[in-house]
């Protein structure tokens, strides 16, 4: 009887602790001898898996050309002063280039991944049913979810009017969104962030804000496109004094709600605390969101949950809706 080789998830890699990753530049690096370990079963074995990847690279040139040497930094087993790193897309690019058992199943949903976005670009309303279907198998409610996709659609339109209206670097839509979240709660992205607790890369801070913090964004986003268009801004500094006066107005509006309401706004919870809350109420067994070491869970993982940092961010017309560090 031949033994059956286990089945590997992407979330072995993103959050397992047999890879090692280095967070660089907001960017997550995974060590590719520790990919190649879990891939081909030599965990136990790491001259087996050294020698394994050092042919893999000589036979894959292409992906060779995908691999970074970084300082190995906490990645305390690293014997040398650096790691031979890859980012999520060579990691999957790896997954492809080992024919092994283990590897079957993230090839299997790479391919079925692969199909969806060939049926999205022929039926784009197929995108948002996945989308909502995905952010409730985390947990979120319909009407939470509703205000979440009506603030995706603000946010491109926002950064749509940026890239139109001269704001080109990755900096200078960092730039522009702090200065809405500093003047309308207080803080900008990276407070705000550390306010609910997040310190995760791949962790967006919109998909842990209340309904009333989602309204709240999308009215300052929605006012600064409407100060743009009226005032005809052009160039970085007044797409900047726009965001300032929009930053205002969710200002205003956060401080007559908390008024009315008796409690602040903005709340120090995330969305993982609300899912345990959620569960204890029901008596639920079911594992929190982003702990399933599934492939099939995979999909939820990369969409929302795939690291995108700021630095690799890099607009386009009609494709400016980043999300990044510096987006809520």
């Amino acid at each position: 009887m031949t033994k059956r080789q286990p089945q590997v998830g992407l979330n072995m890699f993103l959050h397992g602790e047999q890879v090692r990753r280095l967070e660089r530049d907001g960017k997550t690096w995974f060590a590719a001898v520790d990919v190649v370990a879990v891939l081909t079963g030599t965990v136990d074995a790491r001259p087996v898996a050294e020698a394994y990847w050092q042919d893999l690279k000589r036979r894959e040139p292409h992906l060779a050309k995908m691999v970074h040497a970084l300082p190995a930094g906490d990645a305390t087993s690293v014997t040398s002063d650096q790691v031979e790193v890859v980012d999520l897309a060579g990691l999957l690019r790896l997954v492809q280039a080992v024919p092994t058992p283990q590897a079957e199943k993230l090839k299997t949903w790479l391919a079925r991944t692969a199909v969806e976005r060939l049926e999205e670009a022929e039926n784009p309303e197929l995108a948002v049913l996945r989308t909502r279907k995905l952010y409730e198998s985390k947990g979120y409610s319909r009407r939470w979810v509703d205000k979440r996709l009506r603030g995706v659609s603000a946010r491109h339109e926002l950064t749509g009017e940026w890239y139109k209206r001269g704001a080109k670097e990755s900096d200078q839509f960092r730039a522009l969104t702090n200065t809405i979240m500093q003047e309308g709660f207080g803080m900008d992205v990276e407070a705000y962030r550390r306010h609910k607790g997040l310190f995760k890369t791949g962790e967006t801070l919109r998909d842990h804000m209340s309904d009333l913090e989602l309204a709240l964004t999308a009215l300052g986003e929605t006012a600064a496109v409407a100060l743009h268009r009226e005032r005809d801004s052009d160039a970085f500094d007044e797409l900047l004094a726009d965001a300032k006066d929009a930053g205002e107005v969710v200002a205003r509006t956060r401080s007559e709600i908390e008024q009315r309401l008796g409690h602040p706004v903005v709340e120090a919870a995330n969305h993982r605390g609300w899912w345990a809350g959620r569960r204890r109420a029901a008596g639920a067994v079911a594992p929190a969101p982003g702990t399933q070491a599934t492939a099939g869970d995979a999909t939820a993982e990369v969409k929302a949950g795939a690291p995108k940092s700021a630095a690799s961010v890099t607009p386009n017309p009609g494709t400016a809706g980043t999300t990044d560090k510096a987006v809520a």
